[in-house]
């Protein structure tokens, strides 16, 4: 179940879209609340609504875009109309609209069943409803109202990261964040948290004794130093930094950094090389944490990284410019990819999409770009040189996930739905395939 929100507005667009959706029969109104004496009289149209909406949020001059519009939606057939709106009032609850004036309407005109809701952002007393970290709130308060534990999940990535050998508790941190986690030190715990929220803790004293038991593993430690040296002979090392996407079609620095290299090593070896740098300068060493035999390693105990970024002869730096910069033109070949390649760029994608609190982080996180067009998304490696379009790489609820977070998140500032949006434009459509990445200039 995949709750999103969708753009706020001043005209409270979203009414007359999802009642048009009603009058072409590709939607059903399930329930109308809080809407005071209007809802004791017959023959209500949009406007009626919109009045009463537009009313709650004149008590308000500062709260410039009042509507507030999100989207329910289910894999598949899985959840029927009024499971969904079960589903939807028991969300808006968690998420502070109980009482507010609410439309919740079924749309059946896509593969996945899903409600849209309308409301306001302001309540009778001319208040503001909650809004700080509403989309990170979004996920959690669905997963309270499915019954899924988060707690759970991160109990499961604990348990699986002292799993691993490491020698410093930098190291065993590093496992954790690399999960989309940040930890922070408390006294004598670490603090695990996930979408600005602790979920758990470690003793220091379980990260102290799997210290005292390390033993490195110098067989392995000699494949590791044999596959560096036999892949930088056929991927390039040089260190590229990576970005991440602004409203506008701008990038920012983040600080860290990809390779060729490493996206090859982590993709097909489960290697995965961190890059330490401190700001606007070169990195100076790195982390290989190496998955398939659940050992961290420091760089320099394999190969040094000067070593390493030599070994195919090339300039090897790039060095970021700290402020924001204008997007450059994509020059990567659209690939005609095969089974293995979409696989695996299938696989980045809907990680970015499902496990991080929005599009943007995921894709900094993986070292992907979204480029080409609104119409025609292209995903982007850019230190491969790769773009496929993201029409190949997802389908179904992924690609309506993908086409709501893309256009709200990424690159486009907010949603204002007009009366001649469908969605088929809300949440894409296969698209046809472009033959040349381009600039983007949104």
């Amino acid at each position: 179940m995949i709750a999103r929100i969708l753009g706020k507005s001043s005209l409270f667009g979203a009414v007359n879209y999802n009642t048009e959706k009603m009058d072409q029969g590709k939607g059903e109104l399930m329930l109308v609340a809080n809407f005071g004496p209007l809802q004791g009289l017959d023959h209500l149209k949009p406007e009626d609504y919109k009045a009463y909406l537009t009313a709650l949020a004149a008590l308000n001059k500062d709260v410039a875009e009042p509507q507030f519009h999100a989207t329910i939606s289910a894999e598949g057939k899985s959840h029927d109309k009024q499971a969904l709106t079960g589903i939807a009032v028991a969300w808006l609850a968690e998420m502070g609209y109980a009482d507010q004036p609410y439309l919740i309407v079924f749309h059946n005109d896509t593969d996945n069943n899903h409600v849209h809701v309308v409301s306001v952002r302001v309540d009778c007393n001319g208040d503001t409803i909650k809004d700080s970290y509403e989309h990170s709130r979004s996920v959690r308060n669905i997963n309270k109202v499915m019954g899924m534990d988060e707690k759970h999940g991160s109990k499961a990535a604990i348990e699986k990261a002292l799993s691993y050998d490491f020698s410093t508790k930098a190291q065993f941190m590093m496992i954790l964040e690399s999960q989309g986690y940040v930890l922070r030190e408390a006294g004598q715990v670490l603090e695990v948290i996930k979408f600005g929220k602790k979920q758990d803790e470690i003793q220091l004293a379980q990260v102290a004794e799997k210290l005292k038991a390390y033993l490195p593993d110098t067989g392995r430690q000699a494949q590791l130093k044999a596959i560096l040296h036999k892949y930088a002979a056929i991927y390039d090392t040089e260190l590229k930094p990576l970005t991440t996407p602004l409203p506008g079609g701008f990038n920012k620095a983040t600080g860290r950094y990809t390779s060729e290299l490493s996206a090859y090593l982590k993709a097909k070896m489960g290697i995965q090389l961190q890059f330490h740098a401190g700001e606007g300068k070169a990195p100076y060493g790195y982390t290989l944490i190496d998955h398939a035999a659940k050992t961290v390693w420091k760089g320099g105990e394999i190969i040094p990284l000067k070593e390493l970024l030599a070994l195919n002869g090339r300039e090897t730096f790039t060095k970021q410019e700290p402020e924001v910069q204008n997007p450059v033109a994509v020059e990567a070949e659209v690939q005609e990819a095969g089974p293995e390649t979409t696989d695996y760029y299938s696989a980045l994608l809907k990680a970015a999409l499902h496990n991080y609190p929005d599009l943007g982080q995921g894709l900094q996180h993986q070292g992907l770009e979204i480029g080409g067009t609104e119409e025609d998304p292209l995903l982007i490696d850019p230190p491969a040189n790769t773009a496929i379009p993201v029409g190949q790489l997802l389908s179904g609820n992924d690609l309506d996930d993908f086409r709501e977070q893309y256009h709200h998140h990424v690159y486009v500032p907010g949603i204002h739905i007009a009366d001649d949006v469908d969605d088929q434009q809300i949440h894409g459509m296969r698209r046809r395939r472009q033959k040349k990445a381009r600039t983007n200039t949104r």
